[in-house]
């Protein structure tokens, strides 16, 4: 019993000191960096998947430069690609209803007519109805507000995309209407022997301020504009001196500095329009405008807000056929008399400076420009050019055209037309 007893204790013994062996060489490994139970410590995880995530987000980047790269490639080819035929992708027909026209508002559009307008969705389902009556309406938009009035009556109607705005009442009838950014309403109206321009806020009040010209010796205004904040007012007129036919630009401002000014006028250019008439003026920002007369195109500088100045004047190459804006940007298609075309384009920065010229035939009775295209129509034929002067597309749509716009990221447009919206891609 002893004996065994003394065996089992040498036993136990021995185990413990194997053990411990056990241990001591398992930590000197570990001190040394051979140790197998080091692959599943804390810090050796945490290292794993540090490499793991450093790893995943360099697949991430190079996938997106890969994507990036793709996209720029699509573009650029797009740009310089033409097309010669197109195909329907869908078309949604319109609730009845009379239409004169459509404006873009918001993310959709607004469809007018002689009693009433309607907004529609980009797809052309019916958002909200107003209705009014109206023998000649005319439209008008900056930022987010939008106006339709009665050309010959007295009738203002201001909208947003959420639905009417203003109503306003002129008294008098009206020549032409605009309104700024912050939709205050300018209107130019007349009587028998004055022309008026009278003030509204976003809400169709009447504003304390107007600006009267007698046709006898101020002359008949033939357009205004206003600038974006709403705080300075450009106006060209026609007046007859002798037996000739004289243009004029004059500038108004409503600030503090134009306060003191008789009828508030800071500036007038009368030399620079003899024997030329002036039919559009236009704020291309709150600095630079522009005059459109019959012989050219005349830059305007308003830096210093008391003295406008003529900065640069660019004479017609010949009769001036359309123009168009967008931003900063002119459009306009002079009349070509060579032999193998029959329009020039021009592009113009808001100082003077070309941006594009290109040379071109086709039939057209209306010019847009929007979001880097230039949509030139007549009837259901249509010219898409873009602003680096590729003709995308040029032929009939199959549908009497109002309106187009761009849509999708390569070639697919929305025409609206007579009575539907229609889905496109050039092909």
């Amino acid at each position: 019993m002893i004996e065994d007893k003394e065996i089992k204790k040498q036993e136990l013994k021995d185990r413990i000191i194997n053990t411990s062996e056990i241990y001591t060489s398992e930590a000197d490994a570990f001190e040394t960096g051979t140790s197998d139970l080091g692959e599943n410590t804390p810090r050796s995880r945490r290292k794993k998947n540090t490499e793991f995530f450093t790893a995943g987000r360099r697949v991430v980047i190079l996938l997106l430069v890969l994507i990036g790269a793709v996209i720029i490639i699509l573009t650029l080819q797009n740009r310089f690609k033409t097309y010669n035929k197109f195909k329907l992708k869908w078309i949604h027909e319109l609730s009845e209803g009379s239409l004169v026209d459509y404006i873009s508002l918001g993310n959709g559009f607004l469809k007018y007519s002689k009693d009433g307008a309607v907004y529609l969705k980009k797809n052309g389902k019916n958002v909200w109805v107003d209705s009014y009556e109206m023998s000649n309406p005319k439209t008008n938009k900056n930022g987010k507000y939008a106006i339709v009035f009665d050309v010959g009556s007295k009738k203002i109607v201001s909208y947003t995309k959420d639905g009417k705005a203003a109503s306003i009442d002129t008294g008098l009838p009206i020549l032409k209407a605009i309104v700024s950014k912050s939709g205050v309403v300018t209107a130019l109206i007349e009587d028998a022997k004055s022309t008026y321009i009278m003030f509204y806020d976003n809400e169709g009040k009447e504003l304390d301020i107007s600006i009267k010209s007698k046709l006898s010796g101020d002359g008949f205004p033939t357009d205004i504009a206003i600038s974006p904040d709403g705080t300075a007012l450009l106006a060209s007129f026609q007046y007859l001196k002798g037996s000739s036919m004289m243009g004029r630009v004059v500038f108004y401002d409503f600030s503090e500095i134009g306060k003191n000014m008789a009828n508030r006028v800071v500036a007038g250019f009368d030399e620079e329009f003899v024997s030329s008439m002036v039919a559009r003026v236009k704020y291309l920002d709150k600095i630079n405008s522009v005059a459109i007369a019959s012989d050219g195109l005349y830059f305007f500088s308003s830096k210093n807000i008391a003295s406008p100045k003529l900065i640069k004047t660019i004479k017609a190459e010949n009769d001036i056929e359309a123009v168009a804006f967008e931003g900063e940007k002119i459009c306009v298609v002079y009349k070509n008399t060579s032999e193998k075309f029959n329009h020039t384009l021009y592009i113009y920065s808001k100082t003077g400076n070309v941006l594009l010229k290109k040379e071109f035939s086709g039939d057209f009775n209306h010019v847009d420009m929007q979001k880097e295209y230039i949509y030139m129509t007549k009837n259901d034929n249509a010219i898409i050019m873009n602003t680096s002067g590729v003709i995308k597309y040029s032929g009939s749509l199959d549908v009497n055209i109002h309106k187009i716009v761009k849509r999708g990221f390569l070639s697919g447009f929305t025409v609206l037309g007579d009575n539907d919206f229609r889905g496109i891609i050039l092909k």
